[in-house]
């Protein structure tokens, strides 16, 4: 179910999984300024009511730069400062690699398939 639809990405509601998918094919400086402020609006309205689950589906993004990988980064700490939890799925083999460069990858949490990471919400519930 669609909950929010912007310029940049789509929202919707999995169960108690948001899961944000970008429309755009870039995260880059040149459409910085107006991603950003959508997805750090959508984090105020979601992490409102306490700790969330938040899914980000790359599979549209086909390049990204040191602004979109700060954009990123900011906003995965952000939900984890707000006892939340953000995944990343569906990267493309190029942003992946851009992810690795940067040393990023260690401190994202990673899924191959938006599947998979909704599913590993549900694993993690099931061991606390």
């Amino acid at each position: 179910m669609t909950v929010v639809s912007n310029r940049s990405f789509y929202v919707e509601q999995v169960n108690d999984v948001t899961v944000v998918c970008f429309t755009v094919s870039a995260l880059v400086e040149a459409n910085y300024e107006f991603v950003s402020d959508e997805l750090f609006d959508l984090v105020e309205q979601v992490t409102s009511s306490g700790p969330v689950q938040v899914v980000v589906d790359l599979g549209s993004i086909r390049n990204i730069d040191d602004w979109g990988l700060a954009m990123l980064r900011a906003f995965h700490e952000t939900i984890e400062n707000h006892a939340g939890m953000a995944i990343l799925c569906r990267i493309t083999h190029r942003v992946m690699q851009i992810i690795i460069q940067s040393g990023l990858n260690k401190g994202f949490h990673l899924c191959d398939t938006r599947r998979e990471a909704v599913w590993s919400f549900s694993d993690t519930a099931a061991h606390t």
